[in-house]
């Protein structure tokens, strides 16, 4: 049987699909129209087209980038120059990055940054001392100490901890999710959260609208908000041709009074948690952040929540403040970094971070995530680790969810593999786990996949581990899901010509998947 929200949400996809496709066969007509009646209009958009192909060149930014775009405009002059003008007008961009630059300053005297903590964990890993340095100093995300981390190699064991964790909130319940989808998991959590706001607990939940777009009903926000939790939709989906609407929030984000924090791969939906079957057996990862490194986590939620509000007090800060107890011989933790990433701005936080680890890497780089779809930094940082000695393996899916997608990054397996790399897929199913671990003691997890999307146009989350415990509890977990796939080589990959140039055009527009 239908539910009665599984045929709104359907009534709503195709009804926007439609005004889209609507505007696309306006334009169309009125762009075609213009130029076949005017050879004034035909010689104006000749050169636009020329012009915005200089000026692609020469202005900074990704080469892959530029590249898909020439071809673009030149193959197609007149919709890739007008394409190129419509997707490139940042305005609401630019505004969002002037809330969050107002809200990053709010956020300085709250930091609980210890420089004492920052000078101890270089001396003790000084070969990752300079990523510790551009994230603390650079971009202000702190290195903390005194923080437990619990990994969970599936996403059965992660959900069951979130609901442990919830039933203990006391003062607040900050929720930040790229997908939440109606089903058991949501069911069960929303339960709680409208338990815990009854009883007066400031508790907050913000999803992604493209993520959610068709998995959960549209009057969700205000069902939530009738029963006192305060809801927001992260950039509302609408029917009109902006580049804003690329920009997603990706993050996955669970802070309990600031205490508590969880962070990873999944998301909150069936299929995350193996309830329902999608591509085979659903692979993920997280883990659970206990002491100071969560509030740094809370207030990653914080920066997209707080550009939504008209105005920021500083008495809601203190308010949120947690409180850590410190009592007897502090433990061997390690080091714990939270970090996010920002497609507003300049700085490419994510892919600096995995660049850094693989040059810095001695012995090993393991790699878990869905998808490889890599620009030249990355690419090329992977194949002179491989051919300087060091073991890289990368495990990927066999079942992908994105034919294309898929394709684009098998066709990074050849130059790879020559190189050294070993690239294994997941036979069970579906990979969707995002982690990097160097050297066996340095490790990074979150939200932040191999691919320009990640890198590039979302809100990204990820955390920065080093000599912490539950590195180990990764590394077993990977060794694990080697045994579980199949490792790719040469031969295997398809020597059609055909094949393998339709893998490199896929290449040429990777930075648009």
């Amino acid at each position: 049987m239908i539910h009665k929200w599984m045929l709104q949400i359907f009534r709503r996809r195709v009804l926007l699909a439609i005004l889209i496709l609507i505007q696309f066969g306006i334009f169309a007509v009125l762009v075609n129209q213009s130029i076949a009646y005017s050879i004034v209009l035909k010689t104006i958009f000749t050169f636009l087209s020329i012009g915005i192909a200089l000026h692609v060149v020469w202005k900074k930014g990704k080469e892959a980038y530029k590249i898909t775009w020439i071809l673009q405009v030149l193959i197609f002059p007149v919709y890739g120059a007008l394409f190129y003008l419509m997707f490139n007008r940042q305005t609401k961009t630019r505004k969002l990055q002037n809330k969050l630059e107002k809200v990053y300053h709010l956020h300085q005297s709250y930091l609980h940054n210890d420089q004492s903590v920052f000078v101890q964990a270089t001396m003790q890993y000084p070969e990752h001392g300079a990523q510790m340095y551009y994230l603390q100093e650079t971009m202000g995300f702190p290195v903390y100490n005194q923080t437990e981390v619990k990994y969970y190699p599936l996403g059965e064991e992660y959900y069951q901890a979130i609901l442990e964790e919830l039933v203990k909130a006391e003062d607040y319940i900050f929720f930040e999710f790229f997908i939440v989808s109606e089903g058991k998991m949501w069911t069960e959590i929303k339960e709680i959260l409208i338990k815990k706001a009854a009883l007066g607990l400031d508790v907050r939940v913000m999803y992604d609208d493209i993520g959610s777009f068709i998995t959960i009903p549209k009057n969700t926000k205000k069902q939530l908000m009738e029963k006192g939790i305060d809801c927001r939709i992260y950039n509302p989906f609408h029917p009109v041709l902006t580049s804003s609407q690329n920009n997603r929030d990706h993050r996955k984000v669970l802070s309990i009074d600031g205490k508590v924090a969880f962070t990873g791969g999944i998301n909150i939906a069936d299929e995350y948690i193996n309830e329902i079957e999608r591509f085979g057996h659903w692979k993920d990862t997280g883990i659970k952040m206990k002491g100071p490194a969560a509030w740094r986590q809370t207030l990653i939620f914080l920066e997209l929540w707080q550009t939504m509000d008209e105005n920021l007090l500083e008495s809601e800060m203190n308010l949120l403040l947690p409180t850590f107890k410190t009592t007897g011989q502090p433990k061997k933790t390690g080091y714990v970094q939270p970090f996010a990433d920002s497609p507003t701005d300049t700085q490419n936080v994510g892919e600096q971070v995995f660049v850094k680890m693989i040059y810095k890497a001695e012995k090993s780089v393991f790699i878990n995530t869905p998808y490889l779809i890599l620009d030249e930094n990355l690419e090329t940082a992977l194949i002179l680790a491989a051919q300087s000695g060091v073991k890289v393996k990368i495990v990927l899916p066999k079942i992908w969810d994105k034919y294309l997608v898929h394709m684009t990054s098998r066709s990074y397996y050849r130059d790879l593999i020559n190189a050294g790399v070993e690239i294994y897929e997941y036979t069970k199913g579906f990979m969707h786990a995002k982690s990097i671990i160097v050297d066996m003691e340095v490790a990074v997890i979150g939200t932040i996949n191999f691919d320009y999307r990640s890198l590039y146009l979302h809100f990204e989350n990820a955390v920065a581990l080093y000599g912490v415990p539950a590195i180990k509890d990764m590394i077993e977990d990977f060794d694990q899901t080697i045994l579980e796939s199949e490792r790719i080589k040469v031969e295997d990959l398809s020597q059609s010509l055909i094949a393998r140039f339709a893998k490199r055009i896929l290449r040429l527009f990777a930075p648009l998947m």
